[in-house]
């Protein structure tokens, strides 16, 4: 009897369903505002620029400068009315300049995924929430999540870039949510670790 007991736990277990598979962690693009969408696409797209296969500085540059356009006009639509076309130019400069920063100033440029890819990593929400900050005039949070990246002379300059673009964005009407918020502990005083103060998700 027990033997049967046994043997039909054992049937159900295999018959049992096994464990799901979690699902892939983070924020997809079609959960963000369009706002933060047309601010994903233009970095990612900017980012890629001239990094291809082009054979030397020169096509590499030039292949720079035509994205910059495109990415320029397509800014421009967006900012219409209160824009137009020499703000979409200014407004992409802007972003480019703000992305540039983390790859001369900092340890390392920003994380940005493929155009092709679904998924929001973790350094494009913490950018998005840093421009978010500075359309709120919240200074100290752009500051803060800035610092993860950035010696305190390339805050200074991502931050004020960085504001000329949300500022535009803001002017036409798109306001980026804040999805990230700092420990009390972000700026890291002696004796608290980073990860004790790492960005807290907003859902």
């Amino acid at each position: 009897m027990k033997g049967a007991m046994n043997d039909g736990a054992t049937q159900r277990e295999a018959q049992a369903p096994g464990p799901r598979r979690s699902a892939a962690p983070g924020i997809t693009i079609p959960r963000l505002t369009f706002a933060e969408q047309l601010v994903l696409w233009s970095a990612r797209r900017l980012a890629a620029a001239g990094h291809g296969t082009a054979a030397t500085e020169t096509e590499a540059s030039a292949c720079r400068q035509d994205v910059l356009a495109r990415v320029g006009g397509e800014l421009s639509v967006a900012l219409c009315p209160t824009g137009g076309p020499a703000a979409g130019t200014e407004a992409a400069a802007a972003l480019e300049r703000t992305l540039d920063i983390f790859g001369r100033a900092g340890a390392r440029s920003l994380r940005l995924n493929p155009m092709c890819c679904r998924f929001v990593s973790n350094d494009e929400r913490l950018f998005l929430s840093f421009l978010a900050s500075c359309q709120e005039g919240n200074h100290r949070h752009a500051a803060a999540l800035l610092t993860w990246f950035l010696p305190p002379a390339g805050v200074r300059i991502a931050a004020a870039d960085g504001a000329a673009f949300a500022r535009a964005l803001r002017e036409a009407g798109f306001q980026l949510p804040q999805r990230l918020l700092l420990a009390e502990s972000a700026g890291c005083p002696a004796g608290t670790s980073p990860e004790a103060a790492a960005p807290h998700t907003l859902h």
